[in-house]
């Protein structure tokens, strides 16, 4: 009995890594990076974000941790981002944005890491005599390395007859690399003192790069056209409402496709000010990923600092295996503002006679 309960559990372990094999050598990545708090990696979701806020510059970072009491090794992420407004544009109230960030993602007993390095310019276009629409246009590009580690994988064949496995003698690679490159565009409007909003649209993959898989495409039989990384589509919007002097109100929503599959979120965030004076704000509130997780998310506001926490509490068709535990998510971000003191060149006052 004992016997039979470990080889379960054995399969189990098995079906998870050969579920992460399978993402590995398949031809194309149906579930990109995604974030629960999207609204706090800016530059992983839309390129013409970069320097879209008032300040000198403005540095964060992301870290996600899920499927944990699934598999051993869990799907972990973190991401770091700077970016800031450099320049003035064409118009006397545009600015010109760049942006650099960082991914580092692991996932599965294989720790199939994937590594983006990205870097973004974009151009915001201030329209009005005051500037309160502005529209932002911007591009990224960067390098993308994706790692194995074979000495990970278990397979089925290896479990039932004890010898080395068919299938891991074919990942002839443990790492592949290529270039990729995004685009995005986005509205920004402040409607009176109380109410803005924001939309955006970004499409991630733009040239599709033909990149080599883990495995041999000629032995495999994989054609050329199943080996370019499809196109990412994200729509994403976001209401900023203040109701009282007290009390704000942010929802929000997130919509992505790729490669016939597909996400949407929406959430709503309130806030309460406890120190106007001081800028300290609560923020807290939730979401639902339909079809997938609720989402349970909190954090607050110092000054220039926005530190969020969140929790996905998984609903879908593996919420028996998970006990319904998803994803943790930590994030953060800092705008700075620096401002050049002004030289007052001393005024000497010549009485008259």
């Amino acid at each position: 009995m004992l016997h039979q309960n470990i080889l379960n559990m054995s399969r189990i372990k098995t079906i998870f890594t050969s579920i992460a094999i399978m993402l590995m050598v398949s031809t194309s990545f149906a579930q990109d990076i995604h974030y629960t708090q999207y609204n706090m990696a800016p530059l992983s979701l839309n390129p013409s974000l970069a320097g879209a806020f008032e300040g000198t510059f403005r540095i964060g970072g992301l870290y996600r941790d899920q499927w944990r009491s699934v598999i051993s090794n869990q799907f972990i992420t973190p991401s770091v981002y700077i970016d800031a407004p450099v320049f003035r544009g064409f118009g006397k109230k545009d600015w010109v944005g760049l942006g650099a960030v960082v991914v580092n993602d692991k996932a599965g007993t294989v720790s199939l890491t994937n590594t983006i390095l990205m870097g973004g310019i974009s151009y915001h276009l201030a329209l009005g005599s005051k500037g309160n629409t502005v529209i932002s246009l911007g591009g990224q590009g960067g390098y993308v390395q994706k790692r194995v580690d074979k000495s990970g994988a278990i397979f089925e064949d290896q479990i039932l007859t004890g010898s080395a496995s068919s299938d891991l003698q074919n990942i002839v690679n443990d790492r592949v690399s290529y270039a990729d490159f995004n685009a995005g565009l986005s509205l920004r409007s402040v409607l009176n003192k109380r109410m803005n909003f924001n939309l955006g649209f970004s499409m991630l993959h733009l040239a599709q790069p033909n990149y080599t898989t883990f495995v041999d495409p000629v032995a495999a039989g994989i054609p050329d056209e199943d080996l370019e990384l499809p196109r990412r589509m994200i729509g994403h919007g976001e209401f900023n409402a203040d109701l009282t002097d007290k009390w704000t109100l942010s929802p929000s929503f997130l919509y992505q496709r790729i490669s016939g599959g597909q996400e949407a979120a929406i959430q709503t965030l309130a806030g309460y000010h406890f120190n106007t004076e001081k800028d300290i704000t609560l923020r807290f509130g939730g979401g639902y990923r339909i079809g997938d997780a609720a989402q349970a998310i909190v954090g607050f506001d110092y000054k220039g600092f926005r530190i969020g926490a969140a929790y996905d509490i998984n609903l879908s068709s593996l919420k028996t295996a998970s006990a319904n535990r998803g994803g943790f998510e930590i994030a953060a971000y800092y705008i700075a503002k620096i401002r050049k003191t002004p030289v007052v060149k001393p005024v000497i006052f010549c009485p008259r006679f």
